[in-house]
Parts: C-alpha cells; structure tokens; sequence
C-alpha cells in the first residue's frame, strides 16, 4: 500500500469516528415525545420547537427538537428523526422562523415572534420527559 493510500484510508477511518465504532459519540437513550403548539387556540404550522436539557447529559448536550405540521403536531428529533428526547427535564423555546434580509441585503431566517418565546433561560413552558411515550399537553403560546 502507498503512503498516499494508507493516510487516505487513515483519513476515511477517523472520518468514521473511530474505526468500527470504538471511541465515538453516541447518541443517548431516547423516549418517544410528541406534542401540539398552539397560538391564540389555534394549530400552528412551522414552528421549531427545541427542548433544552436542564439536567447533565454528559459530554455533548443533544437539544432534541421538532417542527409543527400544518395541524400544529410534532415529534422529538434528537441524533435521528423521530427519536425522541433522553429522559430529564427540559425548557420548551418556540420559533416561527421565515425568510427575511439582514441590514447588508443577506437571506436570513427571522423569528416572526421577534425571540418572545426563543430564550430557555426564560421560558415558562418546562417539561419532564419520562421513559415510555410522552404525549405531552399542548403548548399555548399568544
């Protein structure tokens, strides 16, 4: 084997996190969460809900989150779709994100709530994920 060809191959393995698995991060365990956000009574559509971990998950702090279909429905994403969330209680954030420009003419992403309900440190919406399914209340948001 060359030595262009072993470091490739080293390259690809480490790429790999860890050669067959040893080493890497891996996902935590999970529990199904679904729930429903609704504003002024109504479903809403396209909000991205993110669940913040206020307990220690370990080395890498997963933030499980989701977005409401157009009945105002979602599930927990945390290393895969619909997985759910780890165990633990969390602070629930809410954004309804649209395209917008910055000052400099950019493409960005504006919360069309202006960051009102996008700060965990403030947010009255907590929760406790259990092991099991977690059908959760819906979130009333104004």
């Amino acid at each position: 084997m060359t030595t262009s060809r072993r470091a490739f191959v080293v390259l690809v393995c480490a790429a790999a996190v860890g050669c067959g698995g040893s080493g890497g991060i891996s996902a935590p365990k999970t529990a199904p969460v679904s729930g429903t956000v609704l504003v002024k009574g109504k479903p809403a559509a396209g909000v991205k809900v993110t669940f913040h971990p206020q307990f220690d998950m370990g080395a890498v702090k997963f933030t499980p989150n989701g977005e409401t279909n157009k009945e105002g429905r979602f599930t927990l994403n945390t290393a895969a779709a619909g997985t759910g969330a780890p165990p633990g209680g969390y602070a629930v954030t809410f954004e309804l994100l649209r395209g917008g420009t910055d000052k400099n003419g950019q493409d960005v992403e504006v919360d069309v709530w202006k960051g009102k309900y996008a700060d965990p440190a403030r947010s009255s919406f907590k929760v406790t994920i259990e092991d099991g399914d977690n059908a959760l209340e819906p979130f009333k948001l104004d």
